[in-house]
């Protein structure tokens, strides 16, 4: 199947004030993260083209022409029959896990599930399933994970899930999806970060050595424009007491110098298996552009729990950096809950 067709079956089993919520949050610029596990090039394509063909509803619809709904189903008539309708739900910790629909194809399952906070407000328009959710029978899986809809009133948020197994089609007479953890009130903060004085930063005074990181290495990324490469990182910044400070909870700016004629700038996230803390450093120059670092490095504290990223710019001197400042974009969230949501039931494989 090509993937515009798909994309055409998986939007049209969405519900008209669904799509029309996503439409809204896709025209205002809130267009949110997606969530990847072990994700592939196919998945990723799968909710780029998503949101791109939710945006060229968006015109028609702020129109006024026509609902959402009526907009996708004239685009995409005979669409909806692959969806199957399931509305199973069971209830742990006071939230409700209701799968809406479902359609199972060879390797790949897309669901349709909300999420219901029938006792209190955990649940809003931040909710992330944090790559906790999976079907069984488990194989090696890769999946995608897309907020489309929120209801204030009744304390509910909606999810499109695409799930694969490559290599290994989905059979079977029944299925069974499961979530085991959700985070909520997530905060997004870009920021000046004054408190780091680029023109006065000096070589660091003390340095860790690759050979004293690589163990603990998370992941790291290099500029495709960038004169830096995984040879010329020659060490890492040790955590410096006398220029550590908190530019929003759960985040720490820990050191930041010259390590061999590079600018290092070092943050700390606390905890990020439960809260997934995470952020960017940036350099604004006089001229108010962004300069994005040559190389990010990720590893975990001594503790396993928390991560630092060292962010490494080509700049050789302080003098370089005159009348440059730095930025930070973070998030952070403050409520992750736990449980145990499972629903079995029927399915039809239909290729």
């Amino acid at each position: 199947m090509k993937t515009q067709e798909y994309v055409e079956l998986v939007l049209s089993g969405i519900d008209d004030r669904y799509i029309a919520e996503s439409v809204k949050y896709v025209s205002d610029g809130k267009c949110y993260r997606k969530i990847w596990k072990r994700l592939g090039t196919a998945a990723a394509c799968l909710c780029a083209a998503f949101i791109l063909l939710i945006s060229s509803l968006s015109i028609a619809t702020a129109a006024g022409s026509s609902s959402a709904y009526e907009a996708l189903y004239t685009l995409f008539p005979g669409a909806a029959e692959f969806f199957s309708p399931v509305n199973e739900s069971c209830v742990d910790n006071g939230i409700e896990m209701c799968v809406k629909a479902i359609y199972v194809h060879d390797d790949s399952a897309d669901i349709y599930i909300s999420m219901k906070d029938l006792t209190g407000d955990r649940i809003d328009e931040t909710t992330d399933l944090f790559d906790s959710y999976e079907i069984r029978p488990s194989y090696d899986q890769i999946g995608g994970c897309q907020r489309v809809g929120y209801d204030a009133g009744n304390k509910e948020t909606t999810f499109l899930i695409s799930v694969r197994q490559p290599g290994n089609r989905i059979a079977g007479k029944k299925l069974t999806f499961r979530v085991s953890e959700f985070l909520s009130g997530k905060q997004e903060v870009t920021m000046e970060l004054p408190m780091i004085e680029l023109e006065h930063a000096q070589k660091a005074a003390e340095i860790l050595l690759p050979e004293d990181i690589d163990a603990r290495i998370r992941g790291c990324s290099f500029a495709a424009s960038g004169d830096v490469d995984e040879e010329d990182i020659t060490g890492y910044l040790a955590p410096d007491a006398g220029v550590k400070f908190s530019p929003v909870d759960g985040v720490e700016v820990t050191a930041y110098g010259f390590v061999d004629g590079k600018l290092h700038i070092q943050t700390h996230y606390e905890n990020i298996r439960d809260y997934d803390n995470h952020g960017e450093i940036y350099l604004v120059n006089p001229d108010g552009e962004r300069i994005l670092c040559a190389v990010k490095v990720s590893f975990w504290d001594e503790e396993g729990t928390g991560s630092y990223d060292e962010f490494i710019f080509d700049a050789g001197e302080a003098d370089d950096l005159s009348g440059y400042s730095a930025e930070g974009y973070f998030v952070t969230c403050d409520e992750r809950c736990e449980g145990s949501w499972s629903v079995t039931f029927p399915i039809e494989n239909s290729y």
